[in-house]
């Protein structure tokens, strides 16, 4: 009767513990449930933060990428001029006859100078320096859609490392869950309520989220080193980054619109159309080739060798003519060869356009689509799974449900929170994606 008596008083000791651990691990867990992540910023000893607009001016002026290109195109416009100019005069100077060896110059009997000019056939050299010119165009547009291409890798990886911080904040969120779930099943054993291996599997579970921790936590220092890479930052350098909320845009623009946009600002478009540019003028200036070109030269007889320039008694003029032998096979496979290279021009600018326009289809339709999953996410799953969990883990409490019941009730919260930002981070990704097919920054 005694060990009776014992055992019921110590029952309801310890059915008065764990109904007060229960209320006060559950009431900050269950507040955290509800709210958002607020933004928090990750401190680094390199000193301030870095915001996304801050990073993609950054970009703009040290991604070594980016200036290579830049310079290359500056060297393309360079050469416009030089491609237009006529070629240099040619000065002569003959002497002779000369007396013992060649060299002997002083002993010259007669000396004469002349200057000579290359003249091409008009419209040669204004071709030449268009196709440079449709080159300068090309690397400069080049270079533009490098810069968009960058300015989308630096954007996905920011929303790939926000994703990722967000995972950390849940995943922390979700230990702490767990924590409480093991501590009541603790109890719940104490009070043989409950099998150990309830309290060694609520122990397992929160090791492998641990683990995952682990893993996502070296992700945030990849992409960060991605994007310190992406900014010109040596390796190693740390780089502090604002932690914020993802909010994706969910204003849907019509489809024809976008593809119409990325038809006219795509820069890789422009690019190509460039490229066609010169090699349409590489075709006029090739038929330009079966016309001949010219040589001047005015001559000079001194009267006074053998360096008297300015004493000259007698003069001449020369005129010479280069006949392109355009019935042969050179100038008709030169014609021939530019007009291949035209066709294939055309082609690439069709291709190029066709994938394009399906850039921007797939990123539309992975936009619309990741928004859709999105809303029906947060409109229903995601809060009826956190009801049934707290829920759930009430029962739990007070021993009227099973552990396999709130862990499976834990498990499908935690996976609606992870499907809910899944959704948030693609959606955000695939806008930047849309942007860069269209070409813009």
């Amino acid at each position: 009767m005694a060990r009776h008596f014992h055992y019921t008083a110590h029952h309801r000791r310890c059915g008065f513990s764990l109904a007060l651990l229960f209320g006060l691990l559950c009431t900050p867990a269950l507040q955290a449930q509800g709210l958002p992540a607020q933004a928090v910023e990750a401190t680094s000893p390199a000193g301030a933060t870095w915001t996304l607009p801050a990073l993609v001016d950054e970009l703009k002026r040290n991604n070594p990428q980016l200036r290579s290109a830049q310079g290359a195109a500056r060297a393309t416009q360079f050469g416009v001029e030089p491609a237009r100019a006529p070629d240099n005069p040619t000065f002569t100077v003959n002497q002779g006859p000369l007396r013992h060896n060649p060299f002997a110059i002083g002993t010259s009997e007669s000396m004469s100078w002349s200057l000579s000019q290359n003249l091409y056939w008009p419209g040669k050299k204004r071709l030449s320096g268009d196709i440079v010119q449709a080159q300068a165009h090309q690397a400069r547009a080049e270079t533009e859609s490098l810069l968009v291409q960058l300015v989308g890798q630096l954007k996905t990886a920011w929303f790939s490392w926000q994703a990722n911080q967000a995972q950390i904040r849940l995943s922390r969120t979700q230990l702490d869950r767990l924590e409480q779930i093991k501590q009541i099943t603790r109890l719940r054993y104490a009070q043989n309520a409950a099998a150990y291996a309830d309290y060694i599997n609520a122990q397992v579970t929160e090791e492998q989220l641990r683990t995952d921790l682990l893993g996502l936590e070296r992700q945030a220092q990849t992409l960060a080193a991605q994007i310190g890479g992406l900014i010109g930052r040596p390796p190693g350098m740390p780089l502090a980054l604002p932690t914020q909320d993802m909010v994706p845009e969910r204003q849907v623009p019509n489809l024809d619109t976008l593809r119409e946009a990325a038809l006219t600002r795509n820069p890789a478009l422009k690019a190509s159309q460039f490229t066609l540019e010169g090699a349409q003028r590489s075709v006029d200036l090739a038929e330009l080739g079966s016309r001949p070109d010219f040589n001047v030269a005015l001559s000079f007889n001194s009267a006074a060798p053998p360096w008297g320039f300015g004493n000259n008694e007698s003069y001449g003029i020369s005129v010479g003519v280069t006949f392109p032998l355009y019935f042969g096979r050179k100038e008709r496979n030169l014609i021939d060869q530019a007009k291949a290279q035209l066709g294939s021009a055309r082609d690439a600018d069709e291709s190029l356009r066709q994938q394009a326009l399906l850039a921007v289809d797939t990123a539309y339709f992975q936009w619309t689509q990741s928004l859709e999953q999105l809303k029906l996410i947060e409109g229903r799953l995601l809060e009826q799974a956190r009801v049934a969990y707290r829920l759930t883990l009430t029962n739990y409490g007070t021993g009227q449900t099973a552990y396999i019941d709130v862990i499976n009730a834990y498990n499908a919260m935690r996976s609606a929170e992870f499907a809910a930002l899944q959704a948030r981070s693609v959606a955000l990704q695939a806008r930047v994606a849309l942007d860069t097919a269209i070409g813009d920054l």
